[in-house]
């Protein structure tokens, strides 16, 4: 059966932003912030060295490049998640993933196990910060500019688990739907 874009491009559905989180949903959520490094290598060694050097969907990035862009992105959240704690909703510096994805040396020259590695130590340090916080901590936010808008910890930790289960996804269906 033939998927559609959409499909591809959001194979557990797309994300969908809340206000308020209950206790249990953030525990789950960094559940799967902890779990994720192994669950994405576990998945990772499916694939072959050419499978890597694939798009892992049609118009999308090589799966290489997908993995990096997954430490790029989650080791800015990481910082973004200190200064939203230590500081009073710090206005964020955004980046161009599009362009740290398709641009920047490391995009392609770089294998694949360096972001992995990146990814086991952030989210060990990601998962122990949040576990630490209390309900009011979850409260704290940052100001993301590009998107005119503030984001509590209780989101980020909630957004970024999918984001983790999201690209995840994108890889196991790679392999799931490969020629």
């Amino acid at each position: 059966m033939e998927r559609s874009l959409a499909e591809w491009q959001y194979p557990i559905g797309q994300y969908v932003p809340k206000d308020d989180f209950t206790a249990e949903e953030i525990k789950t959520a960094i559940a799967v912030i902890k779990q994720f490094p192994a669950d994405l290598k576990a998945t990772l060694t499916k694939c072959t060295e050419e499978d890597v050097k694939q798009p892992y969907r049609p118009g999308g990035w090589t799966i290489q490049q997908l993995v990096h862009h997954i430490a790029d992105s989650h080791m800015h959240s990481y910082m973004r998640c200190k200064y939203a704690y230590l500081e009073d909703t710090p206005t964020i510096k955004g980046y161009a993933e599009g362009d740290w994805a398709e641009k920047a040396p490391d995009a392609t020259g770089v294998t694949i196990e360096a972001s992995v590695l990146i990814l086991t130590g952030v989210h060990q340090r990601w998962a122990y910060f949040f576990e630490q916080l209390t309900e009011e901590d979850f409260k704290r936010a940052y100001d993301h500019p590009e998107r005119e808008a503030n984001f509590p910890l209780a989101e980020v930790v909630y957004f970024y688990a999918w984001h983790s289960q999201h690209h995840l996804a994108h890889i196991q269906n790679y392999l799931a739907n490969k020629a």
